[in-house]
């Protein structure tokens, strides 16, 4: 199973983070129009009818990088309506990256549900098996799903990397600490960080290989050469 830590041991706990929108009458095509004076468009939905809102560009684009897709926020509308929320899905231009179109799911704060958390590695220097440049840590895994009460959701989970000794070693998913409360639902042994060997390494690895290869080859041609030779011979003295 995962570890499990006490809450008051969790380091990046979500917080709350509020925003403002309004109520939304522009639809479809006419929101090109709304983008263009720095407003957004968003839906919130779940638990209820979805409801088309709109919120100011810079804000809504301050409160994205705050929370990502694991902090509550709580969304008003027209200064009223307090409703909490995650963030479900961001839409941005594909050239420009500027944000296009967010939705929001409405949460129940005493249900648990499923989300998936970033993970971040720590201590890579300090794994034993980096020393004397034997390798470097390598991420396989940027994220886990966990399931978890909205405000029991971490921001990020942390692999640790210092119980990598050698190259055989991982960090497996089983080994993040996920927060009292939460529980993992991915697959424990997912590979999320280990130690990958130097390019150069792996390329003087191959080139003895190679170098073996062409060598079983030239001796085989030797020997049959000397076959050859010897029936050669054994017919000249007939």
């Amino acid at each position: 199973m995962a570890k499990n830590l006490d809450k008051q041991q969790i380091k990046k706990m979500a917080k709350e983070i509020n925003l403002q929108t309004e109520k939304r009458n522009t639809f479809g095509k006419k929101n090109k129009s709304l983008r263009s004076t720095g407003i957004i468009p968003v839906n919130m939905y779940g638990l209820g009818d979805s409801i088309s809102l709109q919120v100011d560009e810079d804000i809504l684009y301050k409160t994205l990088k705050e929370a990502g897709y694991t902090t509550p926020i709580k969304v008003s509308v027209n200064g009223k309506d307090e409703t909490y929320t995650l963030v479900r899905n961001v839409d941005r231009h594909p050239v420009t990256d500027r944000l296009v179109h967010v939705d929001f799911l409405r949460v129940d704060m005493q249900k648990e549900i499923e989300v998936q958390v970033p993970i971040v590695l720590i201590n890579q220097d300090s794994a034993p098996g980096t020393r004397g440049g034997a390798g470097v840590v390598t991420q396989g895994v940027y994220e886990v799903t966990i399931i978890a009460k909205p405000l029991e959701i971490p921001s990020e989970l942390e692999a640790d990397c210092s119980i990598l000794e050698n190259l055989e070693m991982f960090v497996y998913a089983k080994d993040l600490n996920i927060p009292d409360g939460a529980i993992l639902i991915s697959d424990e042994e997912a590979q999320i960080a280990w130690i990958q060997p130097p390019r150069v390494q792996e390329e003087i690895i191959e080139e003895v290989s190679e170098e073996g290869i062409e060598g079983e080859g030239e001796t085989t041609e030797d020997g049959e050469g000397s076959d050859s030779d010897s029936d050669g011979e054994e017919e000249s003295s007939e």
